[in-house]
């Protein structure tokens, strides 16, 4: 397979707009796919993001012809991961709610020390006499 022949950058006819010329070369083209450069996943997650119904193969061809030098397998590795942590995200499950207890609930362990006391005192009617006469007292 034979190699093509590099092509020569034209000379800037004067020092003065070298600077110029340098500058505008450095400067990226901004394209409707424009990622921050540097990385191609950032630029492959744009493209996904601006094209959702194209395939990995025509996403890298979006991405080539801006200049990146993406395959279709890396798109597509991207595009699965981007679907994992959605699929991760929607399926974590929200915090339940904890029910909201009355004010005049009793705990467990208040009924506990109930129990306890009926069974001191022979029976749930002599509990609930011994506490109306503790209510009259206390009033």
């Amino acid at each position: 397979m034979a190699k093509k022949p590099k092509t020569a950058k034209p000379k800037p006819a004067s020092a003065k707009a070298a600077p110029a010329l340098a500058e505008a070369a450095s400067a990226p083209a901004k394209t409707a796919l424009e990622a921050p450069r540097g990385t191609k996943t950032a630029a492959i997650r744009a493209a996904l993001k601006a094209h959702p119904k194209k395939q990995p193969k025509e996403i890298a061809e979006v991405l080539q012809a801006d200049g990146w030098e993406i395959s279709a397998q890396r798109v597509s590795l991207v595009k699965s991961k981007m679907k994992k942590k959605r699929k991760k995200a929607a399926s974590a499950p929200a915090p339940e709610a904890v029910p909201a207890v009355p004010k005049d609930a009793v705990s467990v362990s208040a009924l506990r020390k109930a129990k306890k006391l009926v069974a001191e005192l022979g029976g749930i009617k002599q509990a609930k006499t011994a506490v109306d006469a503790l209510a009259q007292l206390l009033d």
